[in-house]
């Protein structure tokens, strides 16, 4: 019986829910499984040396692993012999530059004796740019459980791969991390709109950074240390948060996937044969997927004819 845990850091939830997902299928393939999301008040983590493997998760920022999650794994133990580790990641676009996401950590923990065996990358909605349509919300959702339960069972059978980064990839990773200084300077330029604020304090309460306050004039502020994971926004009942430079790509609404899944009026046929521009790039994610549950006698959520037709 293999031991198992998962450490996950979710800005607006898309990564907890898969690390939810991912925890059930492995414990009905018979693991042990704990499962740690990361905030900086809950830095009791437990040590990965109690585990025969261990997973990470994190959201896609900027075609990287976002800094809070590096900085946290930069302080994970030694290990007493080498530890394999599997990584699951979500973002909300299936571009290839994402590959060397992972890169940054790895160089880190490969000092700590940890082996990269397995990565999958798990397509979710939008939580800044734009918001996704309703159809290719609840399409991305269905696949969340299938996909996850094949992620599963390849990780109990040992299933690893060798792997590697491009170097193109590292490099373009590596300039682009120049994100990180984004959330610095972006939250002093964040403001509250008080006509609309209804101070329920869930920006407060719910920040994995602990980066929003109120200053002793009763004022709203942001931290340095923002990790521009978008909840606060995703999440605020009344949208009165003016995220600064990232106002005009911030998406209001918290995402209702089980509503979504039980609305028969929604069809999750957004992406089809005749989908064209930006999202004519998703058909060929949902095929890959499709063929991948095929192999693994999983049932299809989204049928090829229907993202064919």
């Amino acid at each position: 019986m293999k031991k198992i845990c998962l450490y996950t850091f979710t800005g607006t939830g898309n990564t907890k829910l898969c690390g939810d997902y991912l925890k059930k299928h492995l414990e009905e393939l018979g693991a042990t499984v704990d499962h740690y999301v990361f905030t900086v008040l809950n830095l009791d983590y437990p040590d990965p040396n109690n585990y025969d493997l261990i997973g990470i998760g994190y959201p896609i920022h900027a075609f990287n692993i976002p800094e809070i999650f590096v900085k946290f794994l930069k302080n994970f133990k030694k290990a007493n012999e080498k530890k394999k580790f599997f990584v699951y990641k979500t973002s909300g676009e299936p571009f290839k530059l994402n590959d060397a996401s992972t890169s940054h950590a790895y160089r880190y923990l490969k000092k700590l004796n940890y082996e990269f065996v397995l990565e999958k990358h798990f397509i979710m909605p939008y939580n800044i740019m734009f918001d996704y349509d309703n159809r290719l919300k609840k399409q991305l959702y269905l696949y969340l459980d299938p996909l996850t339960k094949v992620f599963a069972i390849q990780i109990m059978n040992e299933d690893y791969k060798k792997m590697r980064f491009s170097k193109e990839k590292q490099l373009l990773s590596t300039i682009l991390r120049i994100e990180y200084i984004a959330p610095k300077l972006n939250s002093k330029f964040v403001r509250i709109n008080k006509k609309k604020c209804i101070n329920c304090k869930m920006c407060i309460n719910n920040c994995p950074a602990q980066a929003i306050y109120i200053n002793k004039k009763g004022v709203y502020r942001v931290k340095s240390t923002c990790a521009m994971c978008m909840r606060c926004t995703l999440n605020c009942p009344t949208n009165a948060i003016k995220f600064g430079f990232m106002n005009s790509w911030k998406v209001n609404g918290k995402f209702n996937f089980e509503k979504l899944a039980k609305d028969d009026s929604i069809k999750p046929d957004f992406i089809s044969k005749k989908t064209k521009g930006y999202f004519k790039t998703f058909r060929k994610y949902f095929k890959e997927q499709n063929k991948l549950l095929e192999r693994y006698n999983i049932e299809i959520p989204v049928q090829y004819e229907e993202i064919d037709k």
